[in-house]
C-alpha cells in the first residue's frame, strides 16, 4: 500500500532512493547489471575502493581493475552465469585506488520484474586477509610434512642398519614388518597431505593408499582391484583407516600371496550414515582358529594393530574366507561440521 498522497511513480523513487541509500551505507561492495550483461550502477564503497566515478565502472568498466591473471576466468564464469541464469561465486583480485591488487569474493543472483529476467545482483567481500592466513597455513603444513617425512626416513634407515646386523631370520622379518609399518606411516601422511580441504574422500584416498603400498610391498607384482564410492571423512578418521589398510595391504603381501596377485579394496556406503571397508586376498584364507576370534569389538584381546585402530573407528571387524582371506569393516560415519566444506 502507497503513503497517502503519494503517487506509484513517487512511490518507486522512494523506494529506488532508500535502496541506494541502505546500499551505499552496507560494509560491502555491491553491483548491478542489466539483462544485457552490462553493469549499470555500484554502490559508493565500490567506488570509494576503485577510485573511480559510477560512470567510469558502467558497462564492462569494472572490469579493467580485475587483476590479469584473472580476468579471463572471471568474465568467462560471470557470461556464462548469465546465460544459464544461475547463481555463481567466485573469488578474484581486484585494484584498489592505491594500486594494490585486494581479493575478493564475489556472489552474484539473477533477479526478475513481473517475472521476466531484469539482470543481477551481486555482492563483493575482501576475503584478502583470510586467503594469507590460509596460504600461511599451507606453508606450515608443508614444512611440517617435509620434517615428518624427513624423520620418517631416518627412522627406517635406523631399522634397516638393523635389519642388516640381526641374526636369525626371526629377526629379520620383525625388522622388516617395523620398516613397512614406518613407510606406511608415511605414505599416510603423503596421501592425507594432498587433500587441502577439512574433509579425505575415501573413494580417492584409500585406493591411491593401497595401490603405493602394494607397489612398493610387492616390487610392482600385484595389483589392486578397487570397487570404491566417494565418502567424506574427518582427517582424524581418515588417518586411522589409512593404517588399517596399510597393516591389510602388508598382510595380503605376506601371508595371501598378494605379491603376485590381485587384492580387492571396496569402499562403499551402503546407507547414509554406514561406511564400509572390505580387503580381501587370493592366498589360503584364515585359518579356522582366526575365524573364532571374531566377536564383538568390547570383548576382543590381542588380535593387533587392525582390531585396536578399528576401536578408534568405533568399527565392527568381520573375518571370512571368500576366494582368499577378506577383512571387512563398518562404521557409522561421524555427523560432519556444518563448516567442514567453507573455505573462499
Amino acid at each position: 500500500m502507497n503513503p497517502i498522497g503519494v503517487t506509484p511513480e513517487q512511490a518507486d523513487d522512494l523506494g529506488e532512493l532508500e535502496f541506494r541509500e541502505l546500499a551505499d551505507n552496507a560494509p560491502v561492495m555491491i553491483w548491478r547489471a542489466g539483462a544485457d550483461k552490462l553493469c549499470d550502477w555500484f554502490n559508493k564503497p565500490w567506488q570509494v575502493f576503485a577510485g573511480k566515478s559510477l560512470e567510469q565502472l558502467l558497462g564492462y568498466g569494472w572490469a579493467e581493475d580485475v587483476h590479469p591473471e584473472d580476468l579471463e576466468r572471471c568474465v568467462s564464469i560471470y557470461e556464462s552465469a548469465f546465460d544459464a541464469r544461475t547463481t555463481f561465486t567466485m573469488p578474484y583480485r581486484l585494484r584498489r585506488n592505491d594500486g594494490e591488487y585486494r581479493w575478493f569474493l564475489d556472489n552474484g543472483a539473477p533477479f526478475y520484474r513481473n517475472g521476466v529476467f531484469a539482470g543481477y545482483f551481486g555482492s563483493c567481500v575482501d576475503i584478502t586477509e583470510q586467503r594469507d592466513i590460509q596460504e600461511h597455513q599451507r606453508v606450515l603444513l608443508a614444512e611440517l610434512n617435509h620434517r615428518v617425512k624427513n624423520n620418517l626416513q631416518l627412522i627406517i634407515s635406523f631399522l634397516q642398519l638393523s635389519k642388516i646386523r640381526a641374526e636369525g631370520d626371526e629377526a629379520k622379518a620383525l625388522m622388516q614388518a617395523a620398516i613397512s609399518r614406518v613407510y606406511g606411516v608415511g605414505v599416510v601422511q603423503d596421501e592425507l597431505h594432498k587433500h587441502k580441504t577439512g574433509l579425505v574422500d575415501l573413494g580417492e584416498y584409500l585406493p591411491d593408499l593401497a595401490r603405493t603400498l602394494l607397489n612398493v610391498e610387492s616390487a610392482g607384482a600385484a595389483t589392486l582391484e578397487a570397487r570404491t564410492q566417494c565418502v567424506r571423512v574427518p582427517f582424524q578418521l581418515a588417518s586411522n583407516l589409512g593404517l588399517i589398510v596399510n597393516e591389510l595391504m602388508i598382510n595380503a603381501i605376506k601371508h595371501g600371496q598378494g605379491a603376485t596377485g590381485t587384492v580387492r579394496l571396496q569402499v562403499l556406503q551402503p546407507e547414509p550414515d554406514l561406511l564400509e571397508i572390505a580387503v580381501g586376498d587370493s592366498g589360503d584364507g584364515f585359518s579356522p582358529a582366526m575365524l573364532a576370534l571374531d566377536a564383538p569389538p568390547a570383548a576382543v584381546r590381542g588380535l593387533g594393530l587392525i582390531d585396536a585402530l578399528a576401536r578408534r573407528c568405533n568399527a565392527r571387524v568381520e573375518r571370512s574366507n571368500q576366494n582368499g582371506a577378506r577383512v571387512r569393516l563398518v562404521m557409522p560415519i561421524p555427523a560432519l561440521p556444518a563448516s567442514a566444506n567453507e573455505h573462499p
